[in-house]
């Protein structure tokens, strides 16, 4: 039997809430399982794709599925099988929360009420730590840690929750270099050993560049999709993110320079 794709849109359109355009004859079919990214320049409608197959955003023209279900009829069961790192935590820094109640945030919140840790949870949040280097950080305060440190520690609690899909919007932005190191390690070693997919939304694929299977190049529409190297070809490069954009080749892979590498933009 052959698996249903992991994202699949056909003629997606969706509107900001101003009416403006974000996305428009968006269609593309990914295969499951897999590692892909989502990319583009700032404003490139990245963000809104994510919440559009969230269920977060209703299409205005069109559909997208996840797994075969679509995210206006089956958003429930889309977000039960999506673990999720948004662009912006929510969580609240002058609140005392410490590196242990983030990350079993993940396994409690899926928990019929009352919620209580179980030794089987702590073990798996203790392990998500440990594959991000943070295990011995488990009792500070979260507020207390750096923007690096609280990223890996987002990842952490995403990897220690269930779900066959791993999606995360910007994990790298505003990070260190040994902080982005380790998210992507940790990453590529978890797709690896378990059965779950990861979509990663990021400004410049550089970073996972030799990880990742599949790549979708937005534009508010499809400029391409494919294997890394495919889509960092010059002329879609200089398409989507101008005539500065230059592609470096090195040890058989392209690499794409361009004014958004290593800058935190958003949609």
């Amino acid at each position: 039997m052959t698996a249903e794709p992991l994202l699949e849109a056909q003629n997606l359109a969706v509107r900001y809430p101003n009416g403006e355009m974000a996305l428009h004859d968006v269609s593309f079919k990914i295969k499951s399982p897999s590692f892909m990214a989502i990319i583009g320049p700032n404003g490139s409608g990245k963000s809104t794709l994510i919440k559009a197959f969230l269920g977060l955003i209703r299409p205005f023209r069109g559909t997208i599925k996840v797994n075969g279900f679509d995210s206006v009829k089956n958003s429930g069961k889309i977000r039960k099988m999506i673990r999720y790192v948004p662009q912006r935590d929510r969580i609240e820094l002058t609140v005392p929360m410490k590196v242990k109640d983030i990350v079993l945030m993940g396994r409690l919140l899926k928990k019929l009420p009352p919620r209580f840790a179980s030794s089987k949870d702590i073990k798996i949040s203790r392990d998500a730590l440990e594959q991000v280097d943070m295990v011995d950080l488990w009792n500070r305060p979260f507020p207390e840690l750096s923007g690096g440190q609280r990223q890996r520690v987002l990842v952490a609690r995403a990897l220690a929750s269930d779900g066959s899909i791993l999606v995360l919007d910007e994990p790298l932005s505003g990070t260190d270099v040994e902080s982005q190191d380790l998210i992507v390690e940790a990453l590529d070693k978890y797709h690896k050993e378990n059965d779950v997919s990861i979509i990663m939304v990021t400004h410049d694929l550089n970073p996972i560049h030799t990880l990742v299977e599949e790549v979708l190049l937005l534009k508010n529409t499809v400029i391409g999709i494919g294997e890394p190297c495919s889509v960092m070809d010059p002329e879609l490069m200089k398409k989507v993110y101008g005539p500065t954009a230059r592609i470096v080749e090195y040890a058989g892979h392209r690499y794409c320079m361009t004014r958004d590498s290593g800058i935190d933009r958003h949609d």
